[in-house]
């Protein structure tokens, strides 16, 4: 090849070459690129990292959210304790605790319009929801923890409260999978997944509950689902109440907003 024509070679070739690295700059800008979920604390073989499949990783939550089919979803981490943010304003919102031995549910909104308004479990830690690390099972549950003691307080304002008990005081949680989901949306599909189930309003022997929540639960993505069933006596087959899939990645972030302490 003549030196012309290498010349030629490489004016023609170098449009196309900064054409596709500013596709790719681009792309990259636009949406996270994949990579492998993060670890929260190290957990033996064989279980899961609870905190780390709970929560929308560090890389996408510092600018992404979860949109839903029924309210967004933003993930704020902070000591010892994370937000799930249902709302644009930095409210209403689901706070929960967490240490090296459990991850709590610990307050959830009493009003969706009202910050100063929310339910909290009395003891803070009195209802441990799973384990930082735990096992699982498709034909039958991994970690289980059953949790006699689910009191909750009501505050109407940030001072004034009044005590409740969930039912019977009995609750039992669950942890299943992993199973392999489509939710449709930004994450892939086949999903692996592990699903929370949160059992209260329980008799005695830890049978028969009133009421069943499910969270479902993925690396990267956090809570993708949230499913809420009741119990009907008359057969004791469970219906459902309420449902949202969480399964959008959007932009945007909020701060949460919780006045009282």
């Amino acid at each position: 090849m003549t030196h012309d024509s290498e010349s030629f070679s490489r004016r023609t070739l170098a449009p196309v070459l900064l054409l596709a690295t500013t596709l790719i700059i681009i792309l990259s800008l636009g949406y996270p690129t994949r990579s492998a979920a993060e670890s929260t604390i190290a957990c033996p073989s064989g279980t899961y990292d609870m905190l780390d499949w709970m929560t929308l990783d560090s890389d996408l939550r510092a600018t992404y959210h979860m949109e839903g089919t029924s309210n967004p979803l933003y993930t704020n981490m902070g000591s010892g304790k994370f937000y799930w943010i249902k709302g644009g304003g930095g409210y209403p919102w689901d706070i929960q605790l967490f240490d090296s031995k459990y991850i709590y549910l610990w307050i959830t909104e009493l009003s969706w319009t009202v910050p100063q308004s929310y339910k909290k479990f009395t003891n803070n830690t009195n209802l441990p929801l799973v384990p930082r690390c735990a096992t699982a099972g498709t034909t039958a549950p991994g970690s289980t923890i059953k949790v006699p003691n689910t009191n909750y307080d009501l505050h109407t304002n940030c001072s004034n409260s009044c005590s409740v008990t969930l039912g019977l005081q009995n609750g039992i949680n669950q942890v299943w999978g992993p199973y392999f989901y489509s939710f449709g949306g930004s994450p892939p599909s086949n999903l692996k997944t592990l699903v929370i189930r949160y059992q209260y309003n329980c008799d005695i022997n830890y049978q028969n509950c009133g009421d069943k929540e499910e969270y479902y639960v993925a690396q990267r993505y956090g809570l993708v689902q949230w499913i809420h069933y009741i119990r009907i006596p008359a057969t004791g087959a469970y219906a459902q109440l309420q449902k949202t899939i969480f399964n959008k990645l959007m932009v945007g972030v909020v701060t949460p907003d919780f006045p009282c302490f």
